[in-house]
């Protein structure tokens, strides 16, 4: 497959441990744990809270295992073929998966420096501890918007435990607010001596109330960031306050932070002077009309404190509008116009019901003043994406009539008809939404990202499902309540056609039916499978090496990389035992200009390895060996056994860039390999990507999922997988 993943390296996997010491780790928020191996149950000690451990000698592996909590048991038996588990969660199979990512639409944004906090291959966790009584009044007063209430927050990953003493929490959202599930602002993120949570000192916990897949935002926010506009990322955790279960939530950047800010629009470092930021409530068109302007829907959100809002507005923002009624006339807007043309394709696409072409609301505009004074447009607020609304009506406009779907609004769009009137900006938004639907927003493409989403999620949505909520508003406001259950979150996640009653389009169906609409309005020219020439919009990930962000935190080193090979084994060691350099599997400039060892290639993301993803489109030749086939090393063969007969034959082994040939005499031509090989029909074509009836049949080496996709991990080899058409376990 082209698309990349990365897989979780624990070394010595699938290696027998004789006389070894191991670990097990759990995530324990209450109760007392325990963890059963041997056919013995073995008490759990704290480490650090909420991680207890237990470490055990002379284990024979691979070891089973499992979890309990007080009187509860884990239903499952895991595996363990390493020295340590992860942080690991009670009644949760898996805690680590790969994501198959978004093909780019466009460059990435160029200033933007990630952030580890939003690697969205596991689930997070974030636990409160605060005066119970101000956490009650906090949720018995949702619309007060200035109360707050100080928490000790701490964050777990699978790999680290971080601890801030003196954080706060209060209600955030606006609609959500009368909810009975309540989305919040975590802040005051740093630790005693002053380190924050992977560059950021507050987030947003958004409660998805309305969305029972949890993906519209998440897969919103991972398209503008696949077609490089100024955006946020999201990622899943759950949230716990005193011990009590509050939900599954999807974490973003709090859009005026300074934090977010600079990692966007200044590659993480500081700035020297003021943020000017604007946050747009619904009908801010950003046109000036004199003395009849109204400014209601703007709010000053910068740096300066004890400052009007007007005043910053007038100061700051009406001149950035003057500029908007003039660029029919002047062609001169101090914009960045085609990432703001970039993020309309994606609101279009998506049917962002309560976004800016529709309400002309929901989003920030930013001054870069420390640069050049250029404007930059943030979208934001995506729960209402992907068929919310009127799917059937929109799926009959085009981008001249889309804005008529609200009824009762003027359908004018100051900023966006004005740059539309140039006809370089009218044709860049329409390519722009073809390049999208080539890309990020194919279904092939994000079917395979919703299909490992649907697997890590199911649990967690099912168990926030079952939550009592914690709001107890008695106002004037009525109070709103869903009730989701497992056919909600199948049926919006994973179906493609049918549609339940009083709910919206469920994600796939929308893409495909939106998808076919466009093709049919505009005759794009729309591929089958994605494009990936411009390659992945990827997520900086965790536990690459030690993070000493605090004396207070702890944090496990995990090695690991991305690994798709031809061969039927994954994953090798050469000891018994983790390597002490968390670095040993990259190379290149960021590692101290280190090569990989012979034979190995050095991959775009810096990672050693033999696959197409390390040796094919950016690999780094300075820093290993490259190949453009990606074919690098055939360890596994398969043939048939052959009537026995005496003949002089030659046999060649292949190695990276390397022949050997010699003359051997043979009886019987016959290859042993270590997984189940199947007969292929002759019929199909050979594919690194989609597989199954009618298709095609996967590489040497590869399975084929049952969702017909090619790859060699677990989830392609094992339940479902379709052994006529690829390797299977």
């Amino acid at each position: 497959m082209n698309y990349k993943f990365f897989s979780l390296i624990l070394l010595i996997a699938n290696a027998v441990l004789v006389t070894s010491k191991v670990t097990f780790r759990l995530i324990a928020v209450s109760g007392t744990p325990y963890c059963y191996t041997n056919n013995k149950k073995y008490p759990m000690k704290e480490e650090q809270y909420p991680v207890f451990t237990l470490t055990l000698n002379s284990l024979v592996g691979p070891i089973n295992y499992h979890y309990g909590i007080d009187d509860k048991e884990e239903s499952f038996t895991r595996t363990l073929n390493s020295e340590s588990t992860l942080n690991e969660f009670f009644n949760r199979k898996q805690t680590v998966y790969e994501h198959p990512l978004l093909p780019k639409a466009f460059e990435s944004f160029p200033t933007l420096k990630k952030s580890k906090l939003f690697d969205d291959t596991h689930i997070g966790n974030f636990i409160l501890q605060a005066d119970q009584n101000e956490i009650d009044n906090l949720h018995a007063h949702p619309d007060k918007d200035k109360l707050k209430v100080t928490v000790k927050a701490i964050y777990v990953s699978p790999y680290t435990v971080k601890v801030f003493n003196n954080a706060y929490i209060k209600i955030s959202g606006q609609s959500t607010k009368y909810s009975t599930k309540l989305s919040y602002k975590l802040g005051g993120l740093k630790t005693d001596d002053d380190k924050e949570l992977y560059g950021r000192t507050a987030v947003k916990l958004r409660a998805e109330y309305n969305d029972p897949s949890f993906m519209r935002e998440k897969t919103t926010f991972d398209m503008l960031n696949a077609v490089g506009a100024p955006s946020t990322q999201g990622k899943h955790i759950r949230l716990f306050i005193n011990k009590r279960e509050i939900g599954l939530f999807l974490i973003t950047d709090d859009f005026s932070n300074k934090h977010f800010l600079k990692s966007v629009f200044n590659n993480g470092k500081k700035f020297e002077v003021s943020n000017a930021i604007f946050k747009v409530n619904n009908s801010g068109s950003l046109s000036y009309q004199g003395e009849n302007t109204i400014f209601d829907p703007y709010s000053y959100k910068g740096d300066e404190e004890n400052v009007k809002s007007l005043d910053k507005i007038k100061e700051i923002l009406v001149p950035f509008m003057k500029e908007v009624d003039k660029y029919p006339s002047t062609k001169k807007l101090s914009l960045d116009i085609e990432a703001f043309l970039r993020a309309m394709a994606v609101e279009y696409l998506t049917y962002g019901t309560d976004n800016y072409w529709q309400v002309q609301g929901n989003y920030f505009i930013y001054k870069n003043i420390a640069k050049d004074g250029k404007w930059y447009f943030i979208d934001s607020d995506f729960d209402m994406t992907f068929g919310h609304g009127s799917p059937s009506a929109c799926l009959e406009t085009n981008i001249d009539t889309y804005p008529s779907l609200k009824k009762n609004r003027d359908p004018s769009r100051p900023l966006l008809d004005n740059l539309r009137s140039v006809k370089n900006n009218d044709e860049y938004l329409k390519k722009a939404i073809e390049r999208m639907l080539n890309t990020c927003f194919n279904i092939k493409a994000v079917n395979a990202r919703l299909d490992s989403f649907s697997e890590m999620l199911r649990e967690d949505a099912l168990w926030d499902f079952k939550l009592k909520r914690v709001s107890t508003y008695s106002g004037d406001q009525p109070l709103k309540s869903r009730s989701f259950t497992e056919t909600n979150f199948d049926n919006e996640l994973n179906n493609d056609s049918k549609v339940l009653k009083d709910r919206p389009y469920p994600i796939r169906k929308w893409i495909k039916d939106r998808t076919n609409q466009v093709i049919s309005t505009y005759n794009f020219s729309v591929s089958k499978n994605p494009d990936t020439s411009l390659g992945y919009f990827e997520p900086e990930y965790d536990s690459i090496k030690s993070d000493t962000t605090s004396t207070k935190t702890t944090t496990r080193t995990t090695t690991r990389t991305t690994t798709r090979t031809t061969t039927t084994t994954t994953t090798t060691s050469s000891s018994s035992s983790p390597s002490s350099d968390p670095n040993k599997y990259r190379c290149g400039v960021k590692f101290d200009n280190r090569r990989c060892k012979a034979g190995e290639c050095c991959s775009s993301h810096n990672w050693c390895g033999t696959s197409i993803d390390h040796c094919g489109a950016g690999c780094q030749s300075k820093f290993g060996d490259c190949d453009s086939t990606g074919q690098i090393t055939i360890t596994t063969t398969t043939t048939t056994t052959k009537k026995t007969t005496t003949t002089k034959k030659t046999t060649t082994t292949t190695t990276k860039k390397t022949t050997t040939t010699k003359k051997t005499t043979t009886t019987k031509k016959t290859t042993t390999t270590k997984k189940t090989t199947t007969t292929t029909k002759n019929s199909l074509p050979t594919s690194r990507e989609e597989c199954g009836p009618n298709v095609a049949v996967c590489a040497s080496g590869l399975c084929c999922s049952k969702y017909g996709w090619c790859g060699d991990t677990e989830k392609y080899c094992s339940n479902g997988c379709q052994k006529e058409f690829g390797l299977c376990w």
